[in-house]
């Protein structure tokens, strides 16, 4: 479980003695700052210093080290390192990851185009990577996380709203709550352009655009009476969903994936598919030994396995159950690449722009490798791609708002 030890003592100044320590490591600003495992410390209890407390908790998030400190230093006595949710705000966090996961793979060296998460106890922020394809970021969260369809094709969130959208950040709200998620590096130019499309896609329809619409539209609130059995399922897995997104820092910086999808099945299950290079593939029992590690961890057990490493297979699968207070599942999938598309990776990581250093990182080029396949074989995805951001260009140059036209893709 997570870690359950606040900042011992917050406030207090340390006494005359322990100022007298010369480790800079004992200089900080907040020198009380120490955390245990299960309260306040004692005094021959062990104990966790602000420094080795910020690095435990960025693994899980993605955060700086300074910035994981500033939160840590802003977090209530008794807090876990990474505080879990309740409620609304836990719903909503758990429907964000389902979006996530639902929407089409992403090709990209960050986990579904996230750089960090920022935990707090009554929200959230997720700050996307720069490098993230801003046409196919935006698209995402018009089309994956703002509802769209009707009694019984509704995809989305029901209830979603923008609170703000302005300065490359949006606010996201549910109707009739105070839960809230802070999206940060989202192009505001890009945003206009898509949020434009979808009301005119709307009023074509004869329906209404759900963005700043102050009540249920009639498709959402259709699908949420005949389908409230759906909602209420999804609301039992919400704290399992949410402790997912709120440790989704952990899918990168203990698996040298590169490439990363994911995938929901019927109410209760978070599955996520990662792939490797042979050279670079993660063990699955250290990734869910750092999943589950008691500290900063989630509590599921692994149910069953099917898993074919012993014969040298490509494709392991983990199912893991959770354990109290949490409900729901996971499936982790472990695949492998074929060696002589190790190029063909390269090529498309770097049109959906990922780092030249990451790519070098999880994608190992080997010269001289043989391939048996026919040509066409590799090249399809990175074509797909480039006819992908050619339709939303034209999409979305049909109804540019002034001063975007002409605006250039990758």
């Amino acid at each position: 479980m997570c870690l359950t030890g606040p900042v011992a003592q917050r406030g207090e100044i340390r006494s005359a003695a322990a100022s007298n320590l010369s480790s800079p490591r004992e200089q900080l600003p907040l020198q009380a700052a120490l955390f245990t495992a299960s309260g306040p410390a004692a005094p021959k209890e062990p104990v966790m210093h602000l420094d080795d407390a910020a690095e435990l908790r960025r693994r899980y998030t993605g955060e700086s080290r300074s910035g994981a400190k500033a939160e840590l230093r802003r977090l209530p006595i008794g807090d876990p390192l990474i505080p879990r949710s309740s409620g609304d705000q836990e719903f909503l966090e758990a429907e964000v990851l389902r979006g996530l996961l639902e929407y089409p793979s992403t090709y990209t060296t960050r986990p579904f185009r996230v750089l960090r998460v920022i935990p707090q106890p009554t929200g959230m922020t997720i700050r996307f990577a720069a490098d993230a394809d801003a046409d196919g970021l935006t698209d995402f969260v018009a089309w994956g996380l703002f509802p769209a369809g009707g009694e019984d094709d509704m995809r989305g969130i029901p209830g979603l709203r923008l609170v703000y959208a302005g300065h490359n950040r949006m606010d996201l709200g549910l109707l009739g709550t105070h839960a809230r998620v802070r999206l940060e590096g989202v192009p505001s130019t890009s945003w206009r352009e898509i949020e434009a499309v979808r009301q005119r896609a709307a009023g074509d329809a004869g329906e209404t655009a759900p963005f700043r619409h102050p009540e249920l539209t009639l498709g959402e609130r259709a699908f949420t009476q005949r389908h409230s059995w759906l909602v209420e399922a999804r609301r039992g897995t919400a704290a399992l969903g949410s402790a997912l997104l709120r440790r989704l820092g952990l899918f990168r910086t203990a698996a040298d994936w590169h490439d990363m999808a994911g995938y929901t099945k019927y109410s209760d299950t978070f599955a996520f598919r990662m792939t490797f290079t042979k050279e670079m593939l993660t063990s699955h029992g250290e990734f869910l030994r750092q999943l589950t590690e008691p500290d900063c961890g989630i509590p599921v057990v692994q149910r069953m396995a099917a898993c074919s490493c012993a014969t040298g297979g490509t494709d392991c699968r983990l199912y893991l159950a959770s354990q109290p207070p949490y409900e729901g599942r996971v499936e982790l999938q472990f695949a492998t690449s074929w060696d002589c598309s190790a190029g063909e990776i390269v090529e498309v990581l770097r049109y959906a722009g990922s780092p030249e250093s990451e790519i070098a990182r999880y994608v190992p080029l080997r010269p001289g490798l043989a391939c048996r396949h026919d040509r066409e074989i590799h090249g399809r995805t990175l074509q797909f791609l480039q006819g992908l951001a050619g339709s939303r260009r034209a999409q979305r140059a049909e109804v540019a708002p002034t001063g975007s036209a002409g605006r250039g893709t990758r």
